[in-house]
Formats: C-alpha cells, structure tokens, sequence
C-alpha cells in the first residue's frame, strides 16, 4: 500500500497538476517561487520585500481601531513607512488579542478563518487568519520541510497532539486526506508503553521519510525504545522536532537512538513555521519573506543581537487580523550573520525558552528554567519531571520515578534546587505515575506563575 502511496504523491505528473488545480495553488507555487529567489538573493533584496510588505499590512491595519493612530505614531504616511520605523509601533500581546477580540479584524479580508492557541494554560486565544495567510503558511511549512530533506509525497508520521489538527482528520474523510498525503498521524494525548509499542511497529511497517513531533513527543519515545533495546530503522531522513524547547540532552537522546539527525522548528498556531534548522544545525533560518522578527531586552524594551532577548514577530501576510510587533512570549536569539550553507535569511540561533520560564527567586535573583533542568540531564532514574513556582516562595517538584529511583536520588536533586531557591522557600518534591500535558498535548518541564509584570518591576 506504501507503494502505491508513494506513486501516486510523488510523482512529477501530479505533482504539476496539484500546483495549477485552482488560483490558491498557483498562488502557493509563485509564492514559493519568490522566497526560493529571496534566500539566495542579498540580504537587501530581502528587506526591500519586506518593507513592501509592512507598508501594504499597515495601510489595511490602519482600518483597527488600535491602530487608527499609525500615521501619527510614524511621522509619516504607512505608503512611506520603512522596516527602521517598526520600534515606533504598539506591541501586542496575547491579554491584548484575548481582551479586544473581534474589535481586532481588519473588515474586506478574503476567505477569514477563526483558529486558536492552546497556550501553557490551557485557556485558548482566538484570533483570525484569512487566505492569504494560509498561502503564506503553507509555503513557511513546505520550505522547512525541505530544509530538513522533505521531498513532495515524502512518507510523513505525526506526532502530534493539537486538537484542531486532530480533528481534520477524523472519519473517513480525514483518512482519505492523511492517505493522499502520504501521512499517518499518531497521537500524543496517549503516549502509554502499550501504545508506544503499536506505534513502533506500524513505523516500521511504515517506514517514513520524515517524522514530525513535539520535541518532548520524541523524546519519551526515544526513551522507551532504548529502554527496551530497540534500535527502530526509521525514519529514512530527519526528525523534525517543533512546538516546544528541544533541550541538547533531549537531541543527544533522539539522534543515539534513531538512525537520523533532529532538524529544530520554531513556530506556533499564530505565526505558523516561521524559522526552521538547514543541515548546518547552526541556528533556525527565518522565513524572512513572511515574517519580521525582532528581539528585545524584555526590561528595557530596547532591541538587541546576538544575546538573549524576547522575541517579537510581525506577520506579514495576515489580512484578516494584524499581528504588529507580537510579543510571542519566548526568548530567542538572533543571529544577523550568514549562515556557512550560504542562505542570507537571518537565524536564530537559539530558542532559549519562554519568558515565562525565567523564575524569579526570593532573593531577587532572576534564573531562566533551564538551570532546572539541567539538573535532570542523564539521570536514569527519572522519567519526567516539572519543576513549578506557584508563588516567590512556594515551589514543587514533581517526578516521575523508573524503577532505579532511590531516596539518595531525591535528596540530591534537592540539595542542588535549593542551592538556586535558597534554604527559606518552601519546596514540595511529589513523585507522580505521570505528568499532566497541557490542552494541545506538550508536556512543560519549567512553569512559573509568578507575573512577569512583578519579575520587571523587581529590575526597574
């Protein structure tokens, strides 16, 4: 059946006719066309086409009534904006798009679709995308996925979680639709032994070109098969890890189990696939001709490179609803340099993690999440783990223990949290049979609920 599947998806004929059969595959086509020239072109080829770009967004965001005021805000007319102007615009923020809603769509956009975003919490964020936008997108998808060796009709498996995706392929319909694509999609809602199992041998009857998951999907399964000796034969090309924080322990991991190298990703449901790993694995290529992206000192507000900052996108192609200056909620960083493959379009270099994964201490001392879980890395007694703030004070620590867990283990990972919260803050350390998944199926392994606002306030 493989076979069969891999005639009809992959073969030139129709592949020529799925890219004319109607005016948004064309569109698709020309769009990938024009950002195949841009990543060879000179960088300022590219900020030429995305200073068109912006100038185009704003004159129709002007319609919002957040943004009546760009005139006035730039100096100038938007027909005459350019990319060194973007600082003087407004951020938005998830609480903005949650609180103004509907008051946010930009009225005469064509083929305006609702979507939404799971988030940490679990509380979605709504907001509009329109046709336009899905073009965009789908040439980002197609263009990452060539970055990590995908190929038309290549054999794809998913693990994946969001339930919106999970629903486009619900009945027979989405069973045709996974079977013309060339894609078998495994739930990540039920990651048990038992169902790991399954899943590993339907991939290996499968064989896919190109797994695609969440970087801690991957990772628990990469877990399992090693902990049952099992060395899998796929997949044939790459690994695609996306949605989450793919910490150098968790790909070291991927890569000494599965026969192929972890391409990264970087994207979410507002902003779609918008930087992606090329085989140099020095940083995740922006995908320049749709988005803008910046990074911040997150106290100052002031922009900065080549070190840590808060990443904040613009989204180009959005007609339905502006996403102006969004402050994501992640930290990055940005890499204006080329990149040694010879592509001009900047990287980042690093996902750092979100911003909500900077802890602050009782003391007053600022720690990113990642110094916890370090402390987790190459410890075989653990499976999972989540360490959590709930107040300046308050902490926890919940473990999900392997059969080697010893009271020795506890007391060493405690000894090291403290050394960081300090002897006064109140730690809780649960052991747990799981860790609950957030609404879209990604595991957190770093949660603060303590309010960035409070965090800032303690540097001013």
């Amino acid at each position: 059946m493989s076979k069969l599947q891999d005639f009809i998806t992959q073969n030139a004929l129709k592949c020529l006719v799925v890219e004319n059969a109607g005016p948004r595959r064309r569109a698709m086509a020309r769009a990938n066309r024009l950002a195949a020239s841009l990543e060879s072109s000179g960088i300022e080829a590219v900020r030429s086409h995305q200073e068109r770009a912006l100038r185009a967004l704003l004159a129709r965001a002007s319609a919002v009534p957040l943004y009546r005021d760009l005139a006035e805000r730039l100096g100038k007319p938007v027909s005459e904006a350019t990319l060194e102007d973007l600082p003087r615009l407004p951020f938005l923020t998830k609480s903005i798009v949650q609180q103004e809603g509907a008051r946010l769509r930009i009225p005469g956009a064509a083929g305006v679709y609702e979507n939404y975003s799971g988030g940490s919490t679990g509380v979605p964020t709504r907001f509009w995308q329109d046709d336009r936008y899905k073009v965009a997108m789908s040439v980002a998808t197609r263009r990452s996925n060539e970055l990590a060796g995908a190929f038309p009709g290549a054999r794809v498996a998913k693990l994946w979680g969001a339930p919106q995706d999970k629903r486009k392929i619900e009945g027979w319909r989405g069973r045709v639709k996974l079977w013309l694509l060339n894609q078998r999609y495994y739930d990540t809602f039920d990651m048990s032994p038992d169902r790991m199992a399954a899943y590993h041998a339907d991939l290996e009857a499968f064989q896919p070109d190109l797994i695609q998951a969440y970087a801690s999907s991957i990772y628990l399964f990469a877990k399992y098969l090693k902990s049952r000796g099992i060395r899998p034969s796929y997949p044939r090309r790459s690994i695609i890890s996306s949605a989450e924080k793919l910490f150098p322990n968790m790909r070291a991991a991927i890569e000494e189990v599965f026969p192929v190298k972890v391409y990264d990703r970087y994207g979410s449901r507002e902003v779609s696939a918008m930087a992606a790993e090329c085989d140099r694995h020095q940083g995740l290529h922006i995908q320049m001709p749709g988005y803008i992206l910046e990074t911040i000192d997150p106290v100052t507000l002031e922009p900065v490179t080549n070190q840590p900052g808060e990443i904040v996108i613009t989204v180009l192609n959005n007609y339905a609803m502006p996403f102006l200056r969004y402050r994501i909620g992640d930290m990055g960083i940005l890499d204006t340099s080329p990149c040694p493959c010879g592509r001009v379009f900047h990287r980042l270099r690093e996902v750092v993690g979100r911003t909500s994964d900077n802890f602050l201490m009782p003391d007053g001392r600022i720690v990113h999440g990642e110094y916890f879980t370090h402390i987790f890395y190459g410890r075989q007694e653990i499976e999972q783990f989540q360490f959590v703030q709930h107040t300046r004070e308050d902490f926890s620590l919940q473990i999900v223990p392997t059969p080697h867990y010893q009271q020795a283990t506890a007391t060493a990972i405690e000894r090291e949290v403290r050394q960081m919260i300090g002897p006064a803050a109140r730690l809780r350390v649960e052991l747990r049979d799981a860790i609950p998944k957030t609404a879209s199926g990604k595991y957190r392994f770093t949660v603060s609920h303590v309010d960035v606002n409070e965090l800032v306030g303690d540097l001013r």
